[in-house]
């Protein structure tokens, strides 16, 4: 492996390239962290809920509080992740850190009832699985996905200075990422079919043993043998909490794009948290065609991303993005004149949707990654972490507020998830919440994303003049040593 990656290339100078080993290797990391998101958004309500006897309304309501930890940690790590120095880097070793306590956390919030579980709560002092058993292990779970995956997306931000090749990065850290998606998937399925044993509890269980012995086999090689490439401006001052969301918060670029991010987060993460329900009670599925449906929109995902790429590349990343939402948001409105006969139709309508979701994650973070070449250019810092601190803790936010919105507008319409007895009211909220409020929401972000300021040609203007001063700046260093 040493020899195989030392005869690949590093970024080229002139060129921002990345060698095909190194982004495999960088982008591999991403199958098993993905494998746990779908599952907490699309089974753990409806495990919870149905399986545990937690009311609905209290699991979203659990889910979305515990993402207020992020507003702590996200700035927190993101702060410490650009001001340490160590010999393997700035990133690697958060994401050492927060290995294990993922594992352990998703264990602990996936297979509740395990020996392990029970002893490892009853050693804490808890005793059954509770509103508070919830809210301590998803707390947690997210606080590990801070430590590994915050680190891990500033370390591919700053892979390459490139305006295309950033998309190209993302592009490949996101197709693994929904190969990890597609997998949690074929578990449920595989258990399904193979063992005689479909439920959430038992897709839940597949989930976290994959996890288990993905992470390290994923995660390590990448640590190991991908090179963080060298600080661009100075050495990083110690900057406060506070100061930092300030200084991110006063760059117009990024607060516009991540006003965008909330609008769009915000109605995928309905969709994700109401698709169980919809197919179930509305479309009258049994789970195996659940899983099939959402393998299947996540397939159409994967396939669409190099085509989103070359349409990037001609009409640039942003206006790429609104086209997305415009396509997603177009099959989404039909979705609500669906019933339990139209099983083929609605297959069709969810590979055409899944379609757009690529350009919706893996673009708007490689214009964050562009964004920060604003701040190196005025403040010749290069603060990566504290920006992809509040993306993340934005994204996550918004990912929180749309289970939220969807949970609790559901049950406030009266759709109760154990019942098979729903009448039609509580289902069409559910339709609507699945689909068409959803779109709505992230429509709103269009006429700003369409007028985003930071184009090819600017960043390009950027990176020019960043090279440069960073050239004078070592040239100015190495006369001063020779002196």
């Amino acid at each position: 492996m040493d020899a195989l990656v030392a005869g690949d290339t590093m970024p080229e100078a002139g060129t921002g390239r990345v060698g095909r080993v190194r982004i495999a290797l960088y982008g591999a990391a991403n199958l098993p962290t993905s494998v746990v998101g779908l599952p907490i958004a699309l089974y753990v309500p409806a495990f919870y809920s149905q399986n545990l006897g937690l009311s609905l309304a209290a699991v979203g309501a659990l889910l979305a509080l515990s993402r207020l930890t992020d507003v702590v940690t996200d700035p927190l790590i993101g702060i410490l992740s650009d001001r340490w120095r160590t010999p393997f880097g700035r990133r690697k070793p958060w994401m050492v850190a927060g290995t294990p306590l993922m594992v352990l956390s998703l264990w602990m919030l996936f297979v509740p009832d395990s020996a392990v579980s029970v002893a490892v709560w009853s050693a804490l002092g808890g005793s059954g699985v509770d509103n508070l058993y919830l809210f301590v292990w998803i707390s947690a779970l997210y606080l590990s996905f801070t430590l590994v995956d915050l680190p891990y997306r500033a370390w591919g931000a700053e892979l390459s200075p490139d305006y295309d090749e950033r998309s190209r990065v993302t592009g490949w850290r996101e197709a693994f990422g929904y190969g990890g998606t597609m997998m949690s998937l074929i578990i449920p399925l595989a258990i399904a079919f193979g063992l005689a044993r479909p439920g959430a509890e038992n897709a839940l269980y597949g989930v976290a043993f994959a996890v288990l012995v993905l992470m390290p086999l994923l995660t390590f090689p990448a640590i190991a043998f991908v090179r963080e490439p060298p600080i661009r401006g100075v050495t990083t001052p110690h900057v406060t909490w506070a100061r930092g969301l300030k200084i991110v918060w006063g760059n117009g670029p990024f607060r516009r794009l991540v006003i965008c991010l909330t609008f769009f987060a915000t109605g995928i993460s309905m969709t994700a948290s109401m698709s169980f329900f919809f197919v179930q009670r509305v479309m009258e599925q049994a789970f195996d065609r659940y899983a099939i449906f959402v393998l299947a929109y996540y397939i159409s995902s994967t396939v669409a991303i190099p085509a989103w790429f070359f349409i990037s590349k001609k009409l640039g990343k942003h206006r790429t993005v609104v086209l997305g939402i415009a396509w997603l948001s177009l099959w989404s409105s039909f979705i609500p004149l669906l019933g339990p006969d139209d099983f083929a139709l609605f297959f069709v309508i969810m590979l055409l949707k899944g379609s757009a979701i690529g350009a919706l994650v893996f673009l708007p973070t490689s214009m964050a990654a562009d964004i920060v070449d604003l701040d190196t250019l005025r403040t010749r810092e290069q603060r990566t972490g504290l920006y992809f601190s509040l993306w993340g803790m934005v994204n996550k936010g918004a990912t929180a507020l749309g289970v939220f919105i969807a949970t609790a507008g559901a049950a406030y319409m009266g759709f109760d998830p154990q019942s098979e007895a729903n009448d039609a009211t509580a289902k069409m909220s559910v339709a609507l919440l699945y689909s068409i409020i959803p779109a709505i929401i992230a429509c709103i972000a269009l006429p700003l994303l369409w007028r985003y300021p930071l184009n090819r040609t600017r960043q390009e203007r950027m990176r020019g003049f960043i090279e440069r001063r960073d050239a004078r700046m070592r040239a100015a260093a190495e006369t001063g040593t020779n002196a």
